[in-house]
């Protein structure tokens, strides 16, 4: 059983950070976009964005997707129309229908039940309108998201460099926490993970990796963690590694509860907590989605698709083709150094905010980076 103590994190961020299954409606409204007239170019068009978000944008993660989608559309003059699919799956179907129904010239769509999107992308499709599918793969969609194997990756040679540094790349145990319900995410991380531990340390056990799975929250973390540490009570040097930042933070708070938090480096995945503005102790970094920039990478692809120049449509997030968003490695010790959630969504929005992405302002120098130009 959980035990209370100075390393509890709140819980508000775990759905959202797992990506685990989303949808329902609830939706601003917008003028109807009327029809380009024949021959019309493609500049002169109406533009008419169809947003459907993960859910009611509460937590920072969605809050920010939500800011940045809209500031981008008013930057363009484009129409605008944002639904609520309430982490539920029919009601992402039943959102589709209203967004074309409304007249809509692109979507884009972010819901996690993969069972709906097929059917989901039926209706887009009969109507034409091109879509872009955030994070989760729908069928026909451009894929937008993290490319999780190196995000993953990323991860796991900052643990391994630790690792190296410390114990000449002899951990006594290294804790991975999957969440398996997740599907191919938690596979691609996990896989991204254990690439990056061994490119670090190419000569490490297996034997001392414990692969587990596990919730996405920290309690439910914790008590899986716990089992491990139980079972190895002579592990000294711990590497603590999961999908997620509040998996990792589980296993702290285990070790913690066992009088052992001293032996254990933990780094997660996502920095959504420690950027996010939640209190981290124990937290050596993440690796960075800069979930705060979705919007201004989306609007990019979306520049292309408006201005007839789309990309071949990659649907397929294993596909090193799909559009990803950059990620890097980001140290603990920096987080002081960058400004808080607000101050960069103002920045990266700002009508003179230019081009570049979360990523290229806010990496810090020296850490590895993904999707990056070098």
């Amino acid at each position: 059983m959980s035990t209370s103590g100075p390393r509890r994190w709140p819980l508000q961020l775990a759905a959202v950070t797992s990506l685990l299954i989303a949808v329902a409606a609830c939706g601003g409204s917008a003028e109807t976009a009327a029809a380009p007239a024949a021959g019309e170019s493609a500049a002169a068009k109406k533009v008419f964005i169809g947003f459907a978000n993960f859910a009611e944008p509460e937590s920072p993660v969605l809050k920010a997707l939500d800011t940045g989608i809209r500031k981008e559309a008013e930057k363009r003059s484009w129409d605008l129309v944002v639904l609520n699919n309430d982490r539920d799956g029919p009601t992402a179907v039943s959102n589709a229908e209203t967004m074309v129904a409304q007249g809509v010239t692109h979507a884009i769509e972010f819901q996690g039940d993969g069972k709906v999107a097929p059917q989901l992308m039926d209706t887009f499709n009969a109507a034409g309108i091109p879509v872009i599918a955030i994070d989760i793969a729908h069928p026909g969609a451009h894929f937008f998201g993290i490319n999780n194997t190196e995000a993953g990756r990323l991860s796991g040679l900052a643990a391994g460099n630790h690792a190296k540094e410390k114990w000449d790349c002899k951990p006594d145990l290294v804790t991975l926490l999957e969440n398996e319900a997740s599907g191919d995410v938690a596979l691609l991380r996990t896989e991204g993970i254990l690439k990056g531990l061994k490119e670090a340390c190419p000569g490490i056990s297996d034997e001392v990796i414990q692969r587990r799975n596990s919730p996405t929250t920290p309690d439910g973390a914790q008590g899986v963690a716990r089992d491990i540490l139980v079972a190895k009570p002579d592990a000294k040097n711990i590497l603590a590694l999961g999908g997620n930042d509040n998996m990792v933070i589980g296993t702290i708070n285990a070790a913690e509860q066992l009088g052992r938090a001293g032996a254990v480096f933990g780094y997660g995945l996502g920095a959504d907590l420690m950027l996010f503005g939640v209190d981290t102790p124990g937290l050596g970094g993440s690796t960075a989605f800069w979930y705060e920039g979705y919007a201004k990478e989306i609007f990019k692809l979306l520049d292309q698709i408006v201005g007839g120049k789309a990309p071949a449509v990659v649907d397929s997030p294993t596909d090193p083709n799909a559009h990803f968003n950059p990620a890097c490695q980001f140290p603990i010790e920096h987080v002081k150094s960058i400004p808080t959630l607000e101050q960069r969504i103002e920045e990266l929005y700002a009508g003179d905010s230019g081009s570049a992405s979360a990523a290229e302002k806010y990496c810090p120098e020296g850490v590895e980076t993904y999707g990056l130009k070098s």
